[in-house]
């Protein structure tokens, strides 16, 4: 089999759930596409430069919030961003620790939030993504995740005894060391 078939072959799960920005991240770029355009329309040269500078600007981040996405998979939380090279990470749901959904200081006017999850992994505290107006919805779903991959002697309960201080890091290295090694075995 050659290599494009190969990949051609590996399919990417299909997302379960989408986190969906609030329309309301837009209203700041728009004010900005809206201001350029009204200076662009001036007779002065400089105003048309600093209006159609300043457009393109708010058209930059228009599009910069969009490509903002993050979307769950049965094994994966996937998040993009970027406008002109695409970043994408994957985390897999083993190693997010804790997924919560927090109201926005406008939710009570707007039905939107955030969705923070912590991560197990010594290196990296969590991640975070604002305004997102299915906010509860995607964190119950992370969560569901976590839960259903969770092992009955999971990582989250040795991590949370090494924050408390109850074992050491170097405890919590061998722990993690050994879940890792019974896993890997037991998937040959």
């Amino acid at each position: 089999m050659s290599k494009k078939q190969e990949k051609a072959e590996v399919r990417r799960p299909e997302p379960t759930i989408t986190a969906q920005k609030h329309w309301i991240v837009y209203s700041a770029p728009a004010g900005l596409i809206a201001a350029g355009l009204i200076l662009f329309l001036q007779d002065d040269t400089t105003f048309k430069i600093f209006g159609g500078v300043i457009a393109a600007a708010g058209l930059i981040w228009a599009i910069s919030k969009a490509n903002e996405k993050w979307h769950l998979t049965d094994q994966h939380l996937v998040m993009e961003k970027g406008v002109f090279s695409k970043k994408k990470h994957e985390i897999s749901v083993h190693d997010i620790y804790q997924a919560s959904a927090e109201h926005h200081k406008l939710s009570k006017y707007f039905r939107m939030g955030n969705v923070r999850t912590r991560r197990r992994a010594d290196e990296c505290s969590g991640f975070n993504h604002s305004f997102i107006t299915n906010h509860e919805e995607f964190s119950k779903a992370i969560e569901h995740r976590v839960k259903k991959h969770a092992t009955a002697h999971s990582l989250n309960q040795v991590y949370e005894l090494k924050e408390k201080g109850a074992i050491s890091s170097k405890e919590y290295d061998l722990i993690k060391l050994g879940h890792v090694t019974q896993q890997f075995l037991s998937k040959l």
